[in-house]
């Protein structure tokens, strides 16, 4: 499916940003590109990829990675139409020049970064720790969680993490991410360590009967669950690449990434 969106720095309407990260180091000391790009992109998305990209129940394309493409060709003067495909045919699509990029979907891995050309990340996955309220926990340190039902997803990135750093914890699998919840829910466990984003929707949702709460801050681990959200293109198309960071950068300066995080997610996963 092709869609045309014209550039306009547009975003959906929040009552007031959230506080989020700022994911991006920009230097200001560099020159701005200065190539000639076209006049119109073809950019690469999976529909069903909620919040980055999904179609919604009305048929427009949203999604934070969708807007924030947007408003990046908005910041370059150019028009960009948005073409869908399944997650697992995108990388193909760009290599087989179907598009000039792709904007949501793959994260920056070993494996994209080695064949494809990758912006700097526009943003992090991070994970969190879950209590009850009222639970008496001085924080998420390993010593306060010792001996603590402490539950994750069987087989994901978070389980390693556990293992490796909350050994002495009695560290429970799940096979599903609701069953995960419903147990913190209604006490079969202690603590739930999950993905922020999906902590974060869950938390706001009527699933959780506002039973719930994060145990301190969202933790961060790029050798398992912290990856990048990065756009990419084809090696050659370096200065388009380029061109998207720079974009990109001024979209957090002027606070536009954080507004188009405000308009998706229901309070700041971090």
């Amino acid at each position: 499916m092709l869609l045309w969106i014209v550039a306009t720095p547009g975003v959906a309407a929040a009552a007031e940003a959230l506080q989020f990260p700022l994911f991006r180091h920009i230097d200001r000391s560099a020159p701005a590109p200065q190539a000639v790009l076209p006049k119109t992109l073809v950019l690469l998305t999976d529909e069903d990829f909620a919040p980055f990209s999904f179609k919604a129940a009305d048929g427009h394309l949203n999604g934070i990675s969708v807007e924030l493409a947007v408003a990046a060709c908005a910041e370059l003067k150019i028009q960009c139409q948005v073409k869908t495909l399944p997650f697992a045919g995108l990388l193909d699509a760009l290599k087989g020049k179907q598009g000039n990029a792709v904007i949501a979907g793959p994260l920056a891995n070993a494996q994209t970064m080695a064949s494809f050309s990758a912006t700097r990340p526009y943003y992090y996955s991070f994970s969190q720790f879950l209590v009850r309220n009222g639970t008496n926990l001085t924080g998420p340190d390993e010593k306060s969680l010792t001996g603590r039902r402490l539950g994750f997803i069987k087989g994901s990135q978070q389980e390693l993490f556990l293992k490796t750093h909350y050994d002495r914890s009695n560290l429970v699998p799940f096979t599903a991410t609701d069953a995960l919840f419903e147990a913190l829910r209604t006490g079969g466990l202690d603590v739930a360590f999950a993905d922020s984003l999906q902590a974060s929707f869950w938390l706001k949702g009527s699933d959780a009967r506002e039973c719930c709460a994060p145990l301190g801050q969202s933790f961060v681990d790029k050798s398992t669950f912290t990856h990048g959200m990065v756009m990419l293109t084809r090696t050659e198309d370096s200065e388009l690449r380029d061109a998207f960071d720079h974009a990109l950068d001024q979209l957090q300066d002027k606070g536009t990434t954080s507004k188009i995080l405000s308009s998706y997610l229901p309070v700041s996963p971090f």
